[in-house]
């Protein structure tokens, strides 16, 4: 995200079953419509895939390095790293979810 892009602020957050886990799920409104991003760096940790190289792997993409987005995301704070509270997370469209775990090896 460059300095001049400013990060999305959702107007509603939920925490959403994915394959027996949760992920964070939030709702943000842009030029007046509503879509659904989803935080990609916790999906990867859920799934066992490394983060670094996936991430390199969406900005390689045509499609999916245009969606990429930041998204203000309220986290728990960790009781051993401390951390937690509004944070800047990398989120893709829900419906490019699909597309982005396809490529996934």
């Amino acid at each position: 995200m460059s300095e001049k892009t400013k990060a999305l602020v959702p107007v509603e957050q939920k925490q959403v079953v994915f394959y027996e886990d949760e992920v964070t799920a939030v709702l943000v409104e842009q030029t007046g419509k509503l879509e659904v991003y989803v935080p990609i760096r916790p999906i990867c940790e859920l799934l066992g895939v490394n983060w670094p190289s996936q991430y390199r792997r969406i900005n390689r993409d045509p499609v999916l390095s245009n969606k990429l987005t930041g998204v203000v995301v309220t986290t728990t704070p960790d009781p051993i790293t401390g951390g937690g509270g509004p944070q800047t997370t990398r989120c893709l469209p829900l419906d490019y979810l699909n597309g982005w775990l396809f490529g996934i090896r």
